[in-house]
């Protein structure tokens, strides 16, 4: 056993167990934590060691403390995605690494996040073909977004074969590393704290080092240091080393009262006194550069051969201080470095990295590489290199870039210079989201500067700060002061500025600016901004329920945009789906948002949470809840510039309100339903589900004048054309409230808009407020067929429960009865229990008698609880196929599959993919397809 994992053997134990199950398909994660020294990193070379023995693929990386403002650079270094070895998936992370495609995405979020899904998706391919374990030493040093991607992973692992076993020093933490370790205990992670070593095994610990017990003094000794186990290590090093220790009598023994050095790191740079002078000197400098010793770099840097640095290097090697691992050369444990980096003055340590950053750009080094060193070095240098590679380094270190950039701006040599740094500095800042230092340097660059074209770059960045930060406002007017000063492409400038407006519901202005566009693009030639113009007008006519000349206007829109070279702050598929979204398309409707989303998914767009949205609505109509509320729990954790989170969460609300799951909102949730609708954009769904809650709390009265608003007045996005979906819930509120003038006009508006909108779910619509409105059970009917047609098995149900009652109120019970039987098997379908004792109850009032029990709820466990949609992702991982392979094959996001694999787990009670690939074997299993199978062969629901 190495001399580090004396006194660990639980600890050993307890973490080959977890690898054990993470090879027999049951994930876990485990953080182990404890001080510099105490044994983390000996724990998990042993657990590696054990992984790779049970044929696990191994990923190791460590953090290192002067790569924290390098993105991914712990994780790339985990998943090693420079060296691609043929696979795509490590290629395509590598080529995002680099940056490729970044310039299409709105800024370092959009960005992060790409990269970030991408690496899960590797991981989960891995995954598919066997077990794996992601092991990390030193997450404390982590940069920000490695964090992000362990914690994702630790996210739902025990569906997968994995195991995740990270370390870190203890407190403090810096705000990532915190939120990483309360969502690991969160989600049930083992938490592991190394404390120094029992009495007992510090002695055995000893006795192994110098191959006898350790005798009165020496135990004494040893007591004194308090069981750390590196100190024990030193203490024992450094007894030999200086001939303090005997073997006398079977006993180790020595004549010191106190340990040879009062600390630990005292202990350790002993180490260095037989050392040469010239050695010691090397392995000052090689500390003070950082990170892993890299032999050319260093001999480069000090201008000595090679072998003499590799001579001094093999010495220290053997005096303990370096060790070669995978990795190559490195100092034998990090308190080594700091203790001989901070003997090296300032001034050396700044002429090192100075010296170090030009090697390695006449080596053409990553620019990423050379911006850490020049980051080291307190004063600026290498201007020109900098303004050459500041677009690329803004996008690959955004934190390097900003601090190098701010620092060469306040040293420019000259005007010109100070102001293309400045410029280059605010770009970085924007990309980096530090949008309040860039606003100001905006504002001091404006009243220095007069020149057209410095003004025209200075607004334009102003403008996009703005739209970053939802100031849309300040955003369309910082677009059209630009416009005005006659650049090269004014029109695209007057398109953002339109969209800008449209956003803001500024119809009027929207327009105007979108014509500017347009008439400048088509005069000009500029695709950027006919595209601009023409998906503006799209939008805007389909907010004034002119859906068809949307619909061509969003054709010349994705014709311009063939000829662009994106980076657009629109995006046409999302306005087209819109469209087919208003106008009964489903096939077509189906196609346009996977290509939306994964436009958007794969480029970091503005609008992938909004195709999210559009197709959980969908699903919500279509019956498939489930499926929603998976799309639902995706979209929460994709980025959300246009803020649109609350009509996610009011969704979810809605499921719940109908399957009985709660009567009340969450109190933060209310507040921003009953937000005036016209002021608070996206926060429709949560009115409507503050109405279903109101309609049992404070009755159908209070629960009409919560909804009626969003039909009387539309808000920006839920313009008639798609917002008739709130007219059942309306008409049923209306029609229980006595409030007939209300639910006259409700048939006055629908009918209106059915003439210019002939499609199943608006003519269904139409009928169901006529039949309420003259309690009219030939409408009703009517209604209900034409939501069969439309696929809308809610409202089919509206319209044949409130048949019913109209039925049975005409005395014609039989009918009654068989409409009421169809709705509540309707309802029983989506597990609505809500609808289903409302129906219920309103049928006893009316006095039709059931006379059976109608048909039972939905199972809540089970092979037969799945949806189709689960059911399919079931079959699918029980074949041993990927999350990403099953996204493709099912037109739904990775992400979405991995929700969906966690809804099967709960409904089965399983607790791997393993289970249910075992699962699908079973009898159980072939009993509840066999019920949910209708004779075609197609699913019976």
């Amino acid at each position: 056993m190495p001399m580090m994992l004396f006194g660990r053997e639980p600890q050993v134990r307890l973490l080959q167990s977890a690898a054990d199950e993470a090879a027999a398909g049951r994930g876990s994660a485990t953080l182990v934590e404890g001080e510099s020294g105490i044994g983390k990193s000996a724990l998990l070379d042993t657990v590696a060691a054990y992984c790779d023995r049970l044929g696990m693929r191994v990923l190791r990386a460590a953090g290192e403390q002067l790569e924290q403002d390098l993105p991914f650079a712990v994780a790339g270094a985990c998943l090693d995605v420079l060296t691609t070895g043929g696979e795509p998936g490590r290629a395509r992370v590598a080529a995002l690494l680099r940056g490729e495609g970044a310039d299409r995405q709105p800024g370092a979020a959009g960005h992060d996040f790409v990269v970030t899904e991408a690496m899960l998706d590797l991981v989960d391919e891995w995954c598919a073909d066997g077990p794996v374990a992601v092991i990390v030493d030193d997450v404390q040093w982590a940069d920000p977004q490695s964090i992000v991607v362990l914690h994702r992973l630790c996210r739902g692992i025990g569906q997968y074969p994995l195991l995740v076993v990270i370390s870190a020093a203890p407190e403090p933490r810096g705000e990532a590393m915190g939120a990483l370790v309360r969502s690991m205990v969160a989600k049930g992670a083992q938490r592991m704290t190394l404390s120094p070593l029992a009495q007992q095994a510090a002695a055995e610990l000893v006795e192994a080092a110098v191959g006898a017990p350790a005798g009165p003094q020496l135990a004494r000794l040893v007591a004194a240091v308090g069981g750390h186990p590196l100190y024990l290590a030193e203490l024992v090093a450094g007894l030999v080393r200086d001939g303090a220790l005997r073997i006398s009598g079977g006993r180790a023994e020595t004549d010191l009262d106190t340990p040879p050095a009062a600390s630990l790191q005292a202990m350790i740079m002993s180490r260095l006194g037989p050392l040469p002078a010239p050695t010691k000197a090397v392995l000052h400098k090689a500390a003070a550069l950082g990170g892993p010793v890299d032999l050319p770099l260093l001999a480069a840097v000090l201008d000595l051969p090679v072998l003499e640095l590799a001579d001094a290097c093999a010495a220290a090697t053997g005096a303990g201080l370096l060790v070669e691992t995978e990795a190559g050369l490195q100092f034998r444990h990090d308190l080594i470095r700091q203790g001989l980096a901070v003997q090296t003055p300032s001034p050396v340590r700044d002429a090192l990295h100075l010296r170090a950053a030009q090697v390695l750009m006449d080596r053409g080094a990553d620019v990423e590489q050379i911006a850490e060193h020049l980051a080291q070095a307190d004063h600026a240098e290498h201007g020109q290199w900098l303004m050459d590679v500041a677009p690329q380094l803004t996008v690959r270190a955004p934190a390097l870039a900003v601090t190098l950039l701010r620092a060469a701006a306040a040293d420019a040599a000259d005007e010109a210079t100070a102001t293309s740094l400045h410029i280059a500095l605010i770009r970085a800042l924007l990309w980096a989201g530090q949008t309040d230092e860039a606003e100001q340097i905006l504002h001091d660059q404006l009243a220095a500067y007069q020149s057209s074209a410095v003004r025209t770059q200075l607004l334009e960045l102003r403008m996009d700060g703005y739209f970053r930060q939802g100031r849309l406002q300040q955003a369309a007017a910082a677009g059209e002061d630009a416009a005005r000063l006659a650049p090269v492409h004014p029109g695209r400038l007057f398109g953002f500025a339109a969209v800008c407006r449209l956003l803001l519901g500024e119809f009027g202005e929207g327009d105007r600016l979108a014509g500017e566009a347009l008439r400048s693009g088509l005069a000009s030639g500029d695709a950027v901004a006919q595209a601009y113009g023409h998906n503006t007008l799209a939008v805007l006519r389909f907010a004034q329920n002119r859906v068809q000349e949307a619909l061509d206007l969003n054709a010349d829109a994705m014709r311009a945009l063939d000829h662009t070279d994106g980076g657009l702050i629109v995006d046409p598929l999302v306005v087209r789906a819109m469209c087919l979204f208003a106008q009964d398309h489903p096939a077509e409707l189906d196609q346009v948002l996977d290509a939306a989303m994964r436009r958007n998914h794969d480029t970091g767009g503005f609008y992938l949470t909004t195709a999210q949205l559009l197709r959980a609505n969908v699903l919500f109509l279509r019956g498939r809840w489930d499926d929603a509320l998976a799309e639902i729990r995706t979209s929460l954790d994709s980025p959300d510039p246009l803020c649109q989170a609350p009509a996610l969460h009011g969704l979810a609300a809605m499921v719940a309100m109908h399957r009985g799951q709660t009567r009340t909102l969450d109190a933060e949730l209310a507040t921003l339903a009953t937000s005036t609708p016209l002021e608070t954009r996206f926060t429709a769904p949560l009115r409507w589900a503050h109405s279903l809650a109101a309609e049992t709390d404070s009755g159908p009265g209070t629960a009409l004048d919560i909804l009626y608003p969003l039909w009387e007045q539309p808000p920006t996005f839920s313009p008639r054309c798609i917002g008739y979906r709130l007219c059942a819930d309306l008409a049923r509120f209306a029609h229980a409230a006595g409030d007939t003038a209300r639910l006259q006009v409700l048939v006055d508006t629908t009918a209106e808009l059915l003439t210019g909108q002939p499609i199943a779910s608006l003519e269904g619509t139409v009928a169901f407020c006529r039949g309420l409105r003259h309690d009219d059970p030939s409408q009703l009917l009517a209604a209900a067929a034409s939501f069969a047609r439309a696929e809308w098995p809610l409202y089919e149900g509206y319209a044949r429960e409130y048949a019913a009652v109209v039925l049975a109120g005409d005395g014609r019970l039989k009918p009654a009865r068989d409409e009421l039987a169809s709705a509540v098997a309707l309802y029983t379908g989506l597990d609505a229990a809500r609808d289903i004792d409302r129906a219920r109850a309103r049928a006893r009032q009316a006095g039709i008698r059931q006379g059976v029990r109608g048909p039972r709820g939905r199972p809540k466990h089970g092979w037969a609880a799945l949806s189709d949609t689960e059911y399919k992702v079931a079959m699918a991982v029980a074949e041993g196929r990927s999350n990403p392979d099953i996204a493709a094959q099912m037109f739904l996001s990775p992400r979405t599959v991995q929700s969906h694999v966690s809804s099967i787990l709960a409904k089965l009670g399983l607790r791997s993919r393993v289970e249910i690939a075992v699962g699908a074997a079973t009898a159980e299993h072939r009993e509840a397809m066999a019920g949910r199978r209708a004779p075609d062969g197609e699913p019976a629901r």
